[in-house]
């Protein structure tokens, strides 16, 4: 890089970094960068105040400006890249504060920063106790003012985010009994005042919330999806190519379930089949236990298949979801280390202990999913997706790469990852492909709901009937298109994502073996796929690897 390249990129990420000091060192946020300077402000909590945002956005509007002015004389393709990368990054900053403008309508927000940004300061490497007790007292005296803030900007809020704003402070009470006595145990000194001044800031927001009812979920739509896919996935597609692209991957996974159920069991349905099937002991076997044993065979197996030499930057730390985020993480769920510090770790969420309120009946089938589809959300969430797709950035020396996350790559990375267990012999149990199958349908479906209500392609009624179809009940499905609607553009980057990684390898993977094909895409970082082809053709160009 250049000293003018430099001075931009280190501009960016300093200034994110100490704004969003939690989101930043937390890939619960996926509209920022995983900005590395962050882990000097663990004692520092994000400010949401409305002057601060102004502030904020005039930044990035002027950062785009530079962007391009630097990219209008720019001829070296690595670079160019570069530029294109962190405007495009900072668009999704844009995006989530000035056009969806979740910190006036989405509580969560100011809950997960309140509290993941208390659970690193517990938690994250530091110099010694004395440096993690002064900066877990700071972090827990800012929660009130940041929850003041929520009262403060939040004009509506959309039912779904209601309710679970709700469920998540009942959880955060239960974490707060939990770590107060963490406190006492490590020495931390008596935190009963400063404890107390935080229960009594979630109870107001509480109060808030339910003196401020909600709005239905229909009536609160996003019109942000075509500008999210233009300015911050980068992605040339336009929503009727992502549409098709979608109904094929939904007709073909179809097919091939049908094709099953009528060589495993003719006189069932494959939807019967997919529920009835127990691979494990769901009752006997422990699931973290079933989830470490299926990690390791998993990495053995793929290390000699298709990514052998990759090394990761940090090890998994495989653990039950922390209790102040088990009603809105999903029950297996991955999150990143910020940095390759070795004290670091990766670490892969299990949720087997369930709150009240979701109910026996529902914890009964989550956990039956867990034990069900264990080999593909194991694969999905470690190796080879997410883990290690984030142990291979953090060790990129690039820092524009190292620290920036794509959601159109990462989710596509790891559907694409999941889908090598079937490709390369490692699932051969015709129920496993039930599973893997009936996984690839869903994902579908999410992508056409994602695109096909917002650009009018498709009816509610058939957005029902998609659900209903991949094995859900229409209550469910109601509830799932609600909630894709409030965040437009995440659903469909599991199947566009893996489409444009299996498009690139049709292109450019002969003459390599997959090893190199995978070591060439990731080498990159997480680009757009338009300019991941660039440095493909660039390849050839230079005489390595030969296009289909």
């Amino acid at each position: 890089m250049n000293n003018s390249h430099t001075k931009l990129t280190d501009d960016y990420f300093d200034y994110i970094a100490k704004c969003f000091p939690v989101m930043c060192a937390s890939d619960e946020f996926d509209f920022l960068p995983r900005a590395q300077k962050a882990t000097q402000y663990y004692d520092q909590v994000d400010s949401l105040d409305r002057s601060a945002i102004e502030q904020c956005l005039s930044f990035l509007r002027e950062f785009q400006n530079r962007c391009d002015v630097a990219t209008s004389n720019e001829t070296d393709l690595e670079r160019f890249i570069d530029l294109a990368l962190l405007k495009a990054n900072a668009s999704g900053v844009l995006i989530e504060f000035e056009t969806k403008k979740s910190w006036r309508h989405n509580p969560l927000l100011y809950l997960k920063i309140a509290f993941i940004g208390l659970d690193h300061a517990l938690t994250k490497p530091a110099s010694g106790p004395e440096e993690r007790t002064e900066r877990t007292w700071a972090r827990l005296r800012a929660i009130p003012r940041l929850l003041k803030q929520a009262i403060d900007n939040i004009d509506t809020v959309p039912m779904t985010y209601h309710q679970a704003s709700l469920d998540m402070i009942g959880d955060c009470k239960v974490y707060l009994h939990e770590i107060s006595k963490e406190f006492i145990n490590d020495g931390l000194g008596d935190v009963n005042e400063e404890l107390q001044k935080t229960l009594k800031a979630l109870e107001t927001v509480e109060q808030f919330l339910r003196s401020h009812p909600p709005i239905p979920d229909q009536t609160f739509v996003l019109f942000a999806l075509e500008t999210t896919l233009r300015d911050h996935f980068s992605s040339t597609r336009s929503l009727s190519e992502i549409f098709e692209i979608a109904q094929e991957e939904w007709s073909h996974s179809l097919e091939q379930l049908n094709k099953l159920q009528a060589d495993v069991d003719p006189d069932k349905s494959w939807r019967a089949l997919y529920h009835a099937y127990s691979p494990s002991d769901i009752y006997g076997k422990d699931t973290i236990s079933l989830y470490k044993h299926e990690i390791e065979r998993l990495e053995r197996f793929f290390r000699n298949h298709g990514f052998r030499g990759f090394d990761l930057s940090s090890s998994l730390e495989l653990c039950e979801t922390p209790t102040y985020l088990r009603s809105v993480r999903s029950s297996a769920s991955f999150s990143a280390a910020l940095t390759a510090d070795p004290m670091e770790r990766d670490v892969f969420y299990i949720t087997t202990q369930f709150t009240e309120q979701r109910g026996e009946e529902a914890a009964d089938l989550v956990k039956r999913r867990l034990h069900r589809e264990y080999k593909f959300l194991a694969a999905h969430e470690t190796f080879p997706g997410h883990h290690l797709l984030d142990s291979v950035r953090r060790k990129l020396d690039n820092p524009i790469r190292r620290q920036i996350e794509s959601p159109l790559f990462y989710e596509g990375w790891a559907y694409y990852g999941e889908s090598l267990l079937a490709e390369y012999g490692y699932v051969d149990n015709p129920m496993d492909h039930v599973v893997d199958w009936k996984r690839r349908l869903w994902r579908a479906a999410r992508c056409q709901i994602d695109v096909g209500l917002t650009a009018g392609m498709l009816s509610r009624d058939e957005a029902v009937d998609l659900v209903t179809a991949a094995g859900f009940s229409p209550i469910e499905a109601n509830y799932q298109i609600d909630h894709f609607r409030l965040n437009p553009g995440y659903q469909l980057c599991y199947s566009l994502g893996r489409y444009e990684i299996m498009q690139l390898r049709k292109t450019y993977a002969k003459g390599m073996d997959l090893d190199q094909f995978h070591r060439r895409l990731l080498e990159g970082g997480q680009l757009p796929f338009h300019l991941i082809e660039k440095r493909f053709e660039a390849s050839l160009q230079n005489g390595i690897g030969e296009r289909s």
